[in-house]
């Protein structure tokens, strides 16, 4: 996210990023998609699917804005739902320039209360946290994230990368030894440690 690859979060990325992905469609056809996509929800506004499609594929053209507003759209259709708060949280920050405070950090905490192991909330929290120099909660919501993950796999060392910054910018003591879950790793890339950052703070991809 502060890294300027906030793609890495949406669930159409290991989509778009596939190795022929550049040569099937190009920017006009998916243009016209989208244009066809929209004339049929303005026909059909209930259609939760149309909407999904929609809005995963404003932000994987990096149209956040116009990701944010069909997100919108989406959690009063399906009210309650932690992964869409959380997109939502995540496309509202990326409009307004990668900014998690004010609403977009409402969204996370509301998909924490329903889910409080959510990964991506537990991430994008993590890293308001962080943003705002409250280490401490940065480190508590990065631990409980990193807890989830097998001990071995790339996100975990990613948090744990990120949870040894914060400690130490706060001031904090060195973290006690976490058992990790044994299996199912939440999707990747989604994180990248602070100090891949260079000192940007950044929490997210």
């Amino acid at each position: 996210w502060k890294l300027g690859a906030p793609d890495a979060f949406s669930p159409m990325a290991t989509v778009t990023t596939a190795p022929d992905a550049a040569h099937q469609v190009t920017p006009e056809q998916l243009d016209g998609m989208v244009q066809q996509l929209v004339a049929r929800l303005a026909k059909e506004p209930g259609n939760v699917e149309g909407w999904v499609i929609l809005a995963r594929t404003y932000y994987s053209m990096r149209k956040f804005p116009e990701a944010a507003a069909a997100y919108e759209k989406l959690t009063l259709l399906v009210p309650n739902e932690p992964d869409l708060l959380a997109d939502y949280a995540d496309a509202l920050a990326m409009s307004q320039g990668r900014d998690l405070s004010g609403r977009p950090l409402e969204l996370v905490q509301a998909a924490l209360k329903i889910d409080p192991t959510h990964w991506k909330a537990l991430a994008m929290v993590g890293t308001a946290a962080f943003d705002r120099k409250d280490y401490k909660s940065a480190v508590d919501y990065w631990e409980r994230l990193r807890a989830s993950q097998p001990a071995d796999s790339p996100i975990a060392q990613s948090i744990a990368a990120s949870i040894s910054e914060a400690r130490k910018l706060g001031g904090l003591p060195p973290a006690p030894a976490v058992a990790s879950a044994p299996s199912k790793a939440a999707p990747a890339p989604a994180m990248a440690p602070p100090a891949a950052a260079a000192g940007k703070g950044a929490a997210t991809a």
